[in-house]
This record gives C-alpha cells, sequence and structure tokens, in this order.
C-alpha cells in the first residue's frame, strides 16, 4: 500500500465514530489503540469546535451559557453516531444537527423552536459559502422602468436560502441579549409558536449573513421571479393567477407596489441588478 493510499484510508477511518472500530481495519494494522484513540479525540474536538461556531445560540441555550458543558459534549456525541460523518470539510460533520435535534423527544417537548433554531444557524452558514453571481447583469444595480419588464428578469444574489419557519427566529435571537427575563423566557422554553417566511443572504458588500422577514404574498413573488428566464411582468401575472384575491388588481397597480419591493430588496443587497431576456 502506497502512503498515499494509506493516509486516504486512515483519514476516511477516522471519520468513524469508535476507536475499537478504527483498530480493526486494515489500513491501520499495527498501530496501538491508545494512538488511533488520541487521533480521534482530536478529531472530535474539532467538531466540536465546529458546532459551537455555527450553531452559537443553539449551544449557549443547550449547554446553559457553558455551565453545563458536559450535557452539551454528549449531546454532539449522542449526534456523531447517529449521523456519522460523510464529508472531509467541518461543515459537512454537523450539517444534519437540525434533522437530529427534532428527533430528540425530551429536548423538543421542553424547547420546541430548536429545530427552527438550529436550522437558521445552519442556513447562515450556507449562505457564506455559496458561490457568487456567475451571470452576466445587464443592468448592474438597477431595475429596469416598469414599461421595460416584459424583457428583462431580476438578477436575485445566488446567496440566499428562503425557508418557512414555525418560529419567529430573530425574535428568539433578541432573547439571549436581553437581561434575566428574556434568558428566563429561553430556559422556560414556552415560546409560542410564529410561523415566518424567512429571507437568509449574504450581503455583497459586507459578506455577512443577513435576514429579512416577509409576508406569504411577497415570499411568492419571490419565489416566483427567481425561477429561470421568468421576467418582472411575468412573475407578477403569475403571482395575480396564484392568488385569487389579486386578480381584481389592475396590472399596473400591481407593477407600480411591486416596484417598491424591488427598489428595497436591490437596496439591500437580495438583487444585484436585472438580466435582459
Amino acid at each position: 500500500m502506497s502512503l498515499l493510499d494509506w493516509q486516504t484510508h486512515f483519514s476516511q477511518a477516522l471519520l468513524l465514530p469508535d476507536a475499537p472500530e478504527l483498530c480493526r481495519l486494515p489500513a491501520l494494522q499495527g498501530i496501538e489503540g491508545k494512538r488511533i484513540a488520541l487521533y480521534e479525540e482530536l478529531l472530535f474536538n474539532t467538531v466540536l469546535d465546529t458546532f459551537q461556531s455555527i450553531y452559537p445560540y443553539t449551544y449557549r441555550l443547550l449547554s446553559r451559557e457553558g455551565e453545563r458543558e458536559a450535557d452539551w459534549v454528549a449531546l454532539a456525541e449522542q449526534y456523531r453516531r447517529a449521523y456519522p460523518n460523510q464529508s472531509y470539510k467541518l461543515m459537512g460533520a454537523v450539517c444534519a444537527f437540525p434533522e437530529f435535534l427534532a428527533e430528540q423527544d425530551g429536548l423538543i417537548s421542553k424547547y420546541p423552536f430548536l429545530p427552527d433554531l438550529a436550522l437558521y444557524e445552519w442556513l447562515e452558514m450556507v449562505v457564506l459559502n455559496l458561490p457568487d453571481a456567475s451571470q452576466a447583469i445587464h443592468l448592474p444595480g438597477a431595475v429596469p422602468v416598469p414599461e421595460n419588464w416584459a424583457d428583462y428578469a431580476p438578477a436575485w444574489n445566488p446567496a440566499t436560502q428562503l425557508r418557512q419557519l414555525d418560529y419567529h427566529v430573530p425574535e428568539i435571537l433578541e432573547l439571549f441579549n436581553q437581561e434575566a427575563a428574556g434568558r428566563e423566557l429561553l430556559d422556560s422554553g414556552d415560546i409560542q409558536k410564529k410561523p415566518v417566511d424567512i429571507l437568509i443572504y449574504r450581503d455583497p458588500n459586507t459578506m455577512e449573513a443577513r435576514f429579512f422577514c416577509l409576508n406569504g404574498l411577497t415570499a411568492r413573488l419571490l419565489q416566483l421571479s427567481s425561477e429561470a428566464n421568468v421576467s418582472y411582468e411575468a412573475a407578477i401575472a403569475q403571482l395575480q393567477q396564484d392568488l385569487p384575491a389579486l386578480r381584481d388588481i389592475p396590472t399596473d397597480v400591481m407593477i407600480q407596489q411591486s416596484g417598491g419591493l424591488f427598489q428595497m430588496c436591490l437596496q439591500n443587497g437580495m438583487l444585484l441588478g436585472s438580466v435582459r431576456l
């Protein structure tokens, strides 16, 4: 076996959750179990750091601001066994954490908002790692005049994630920064459902993750206008077809009202410009 093959097998073996399993692999024959266990411990500690980096508020909640660190470590170990790592990227090692939390009945009974909180934190990391726009933008930083809406399509920021959450996570995050009352409310888990459509995206100027809470109508318009080769005008027309309550509104009125929305998206970096069809 070449050195490269051995290194490949060894790195794959370290993805397994148990040192005893590692010792039985052919590539690791002859290596002391305690040395393998040391490698495994180092890898797990790195994964723990990744957990706290990607899910800082989930960590603060479940570790009680670090006072119950052992509970957090035990949960991370439980996750690692339930969802063995299939990726060499540290992000990949923790990507299924929101799904894992949704399966933990004991935690969900106390913190029903927990999966949404973790999903929001994960999506922030996702948008920070998505690629930049690759398409040619014919009207950078601009929305065409309404008379030309049939000839142009929105060029949306590709580093975005649109989700509907059962809990208003941005309001929950604010509780972490409040005094004792906010902490008590978090610890009690007595937070009511408040569904929200939320757009999480990477600001093209600051390269930071940002969010906008949207109503259902706005979220649907963004979905329609994000489809390939759909003009501004076609997106408005489809929105009126989808929602009977809008069908009696004149098209020019809909365009005028939608124009303000597109301009707001442009100013905040969600929309990058327009593409000629």
